[in-house]
C-alpha cells in the first residue's frame, strides 16, 4: 500500500514539474516578446509574410522585423498595417505620404522628400499588385494613418529560402549564417561533384546579399583556393556565373539555384565564359593536366569541415 502511495506521489511529481517548466517556458517567451514590443515600439514585431503581393522583394513564409520608433515613413519604405476591424497583417511599401487631412472634404497634401514634417498619412500598394491599397482599407477610409494603423516598418528578415536551405539542403550542399546576428552573410559548403576532379574536397562560399536584394544579385566567391576557369585564382575567389551579372539577374530567382549552378559549374566548367585565361585553355587543350593540378590543390586546400 505504502509503495502504491510513494509511486503515485512520484508521478504526480513528475507530472507537476513537467507543467510548471512549461509555463516557465511560455512565460519566459511572453517575457521576451513583450520587452521586445517595447524596445521597437509595435505591437507586433516580428511577423509572417501571409501572400505573394510583395514578391518578389518578400515571399511567403519569410521572417519580417519590425521598427516602430521612426517619427515618419519614407517614400519607398516597406510597412506592415493592420485594417480596422481585421487582425492580418499586410505587408506593403508607401507609395504617398500626406501630412494631415484638412477639413471636412478630407483633402490632403503630398509631403515632400526632403520635407521635416511628419507624414501621418500613407498610401501603399503591393509591388506584385496593379492598384493601390484603397480597396483593402476600412469603409470609407481613403489613407492608413501612421500613428494608428501601422505596426511597424521593416527593417531586417529572414528570408524563406533560408531555413529551406538550412533544413532540406539540396545534395552537396550546406548553408549556414556566417555571423548569427547577420542575415545577409551566408557560408555555404559545397561539397566537390563526384564527375569532377574536386570530388572528396569541401569548399567554403561565401554568400554576401546587398541591402537591395533581390533586385541585386549576391555576391558569390570561394574562400577555399580552387583550381578552376570561372573561378578568380587570387585571395577574392569570385565566380564568373552569368545569372549573377547585374543585367542578367532576375529578382524572381531563388539562392538554391544560384548554389546549384555553383555546384554544377564544378563539374562542367565553361572556358569560353572563364575569368582565368591560362585556366580555360588548359581545360580546353590539356585536359589531363588540368584535372591533375585540379585533384591536386582539392588536396591541399578543400579540406573545410561543414
Amino acid at each position: 500500500m505504502l509503495s502504491f502511495l510513494s509511486s503515485s506521489m512520484s508521478n504526480t511529481r513528475q507530472s507537476l514539474a513537467q507543467v510548471l517548466n512549461f509555463a516557465l517556458v511560455l512565460s519566459t517567451a511572453f517575457m521576451m516578446w513583450k520587452g521586445l514590443s517595447v524596445a521597437t515600439a509595435s505591437s507586433s514585431p516580428i511577423v509572417v509574410v501571409l501572400s505573394g503581393s510583395m514578391e518578389p522583394a518578400f515571399q511567403r513564409g519569410d521572417l519580417l522585423f519590425l521598427w516602430n520608433r521612426a517619427p515618419r515613413a519614407e517614400l519607398g519604405e516597406v510597412v506592415v498595417y493592420n485594417v480596422r476591424g481585421k487582425d492580418i497583417p499586410i505587408v506593403h511599401r508607401v507609395v504617398r505620404t500626406f501630412p494631415e487631412v484638412e477639413g471636412k472634404a478630407k483633402k490632403v497634401k503630398e509631403v515632400e522628400d526632403a520635407s521635416t514634417v511628419p507624414n501621418n498619412m500613407l498610401l501603399t500598394k503591393g509591388d506584385n499588385n496593379v492598384a493601390d491599397d484603397t480597396e483593402l482599407y476600412a469603409r470609407g477610409q481613403d489613407y492608413l494613418n501612421r500613428e494608428e494603423d501601422i505596426v511597424g516598418s521593416v527593417r531586417g528578415y529572414i528570408p524563406m529560402e533560408l531555413a529551406e536551405l538550412v533544413e532540406s539542403p539540396p545534395e552537396g550542399i550546406k548553408v549556414e549564417l556566417a555571423n548569427e546576428a547577420d542575415l545577409y552573410d551566408w557560408k555555404v559548403y559545397l561539397n566537390g561533384p563526384e564527375s569532377s576532379p574536386f570530388h572528396n574536397g569541401t569548399f567554403l562560399v561565401k554568400l554576401k546579399f546587398p541591402n537591395e536584394y533581390p533586385f541585386k544579385p549576391p555576391a558569390v566567391n570561394f574562400a577555399t583556393k580552387i583550381y578552376h576557369p570561372n573561378v578568380t585564382n587570387d585571395d577574392k575567389g569570385s565566380m564568373c556565373l552569368g545569372m549573377l551579372r547585374p543585367d542578367e539577374w532576375k529578382p524572381s530567382s531563388r539562392v538554391v539555384a544560384v548554389l546549384q549552378f555553383a555546384r554544377q559549374l564544378l563539374a562542367e566548367p565553361m572556358p569560353d565564359d572563364a575569368v582565368e585565361g591560362r585556366i580555360a585553355e588548359q581545360y580546353k587543350n590539356d585536359r589531363a593536366r588540368y584535372e591533375e593540378v585540379a585533384r591536386d590543390w582539392t588536396r591541399r586546400y578543400a579540406n573545410e569541415k561543414a
